[in-house]
């Protein structure tokens, strides 16, 4: 590294040392006005032990009241309060149906990127990436067809290329 390289490396690191200094201030989040978000929109930060832990007592109630029809679950919202929810035959029923098809529409412009995305938010596939992966494995991006589709989340992602490609991709 010869005389120039060095001095304009140093010069650089002093620089962003000043930049660091001058908009630290800037980024530093203010506690109190974290806490009182927090506190109206009646939120609790909690660690990843405590969730670990809440998610482990909710499995073992659903567990226990696996036999029982309408037996109540004691459930403490972020706030503190208890709350009782009844677990009825009925919700388990629902759970277990086949999910119900869904209305999905691809309008003009849409890119397959468009489309992933609009399957991710209404719930039809599970991951963006895999969907596209596939669309381009297939090379269907090219052959969606701008409509209404009546799609279903348990459908694979080969099913919704074929639908949304009005069956011109195998």
């Amino acid at each position: 590294m010869d005389k120039h390289t060095a001095r304009g490396l140093a010069i650089g690191f002093f620089f962003t040392a000043v930049i660091l200094i001058v908009f630290k201030p800037i980024f530093v989040l203010d506690q109190e006005a974290v806490t009182s978000y927090l506190e109206d929109n009646n939120l609790v930060v909690i660690s990843k032990e405590e969730l670990v832990k809440m998610e482990q007592s909710d499995h073992s109630t659903l567990e226990e009241n696996d036999g029982s029809e309408h037996e109540p679950t004691r459930m403490v919202t972020d706030n503190g309060k208890e709350l009782e929810k009844q677990v009825s035959k009925d919700n388990q029923e629902k759970k277990e149906s086949k999910p119900e098809d869904k209305l999905f529409t691809i309008t003009e412009g849409m890119v397959s990127s468009d489309v992933a995305f609009q399957l991710k938010k209404n719930g039809l596939i599970k991951n963006q990436g895999e969907f596209i992966k596939t669309l381009e494995s297939k090379n269907g991006a090219k052959y969606i067809q701008i409509g209404e589709y009546k799609l279903n989340p348990s459908m694979s992602n080969d099913e919704i290329i074929s639908v949304i490609t009005r069956n011109r991709v195998a």
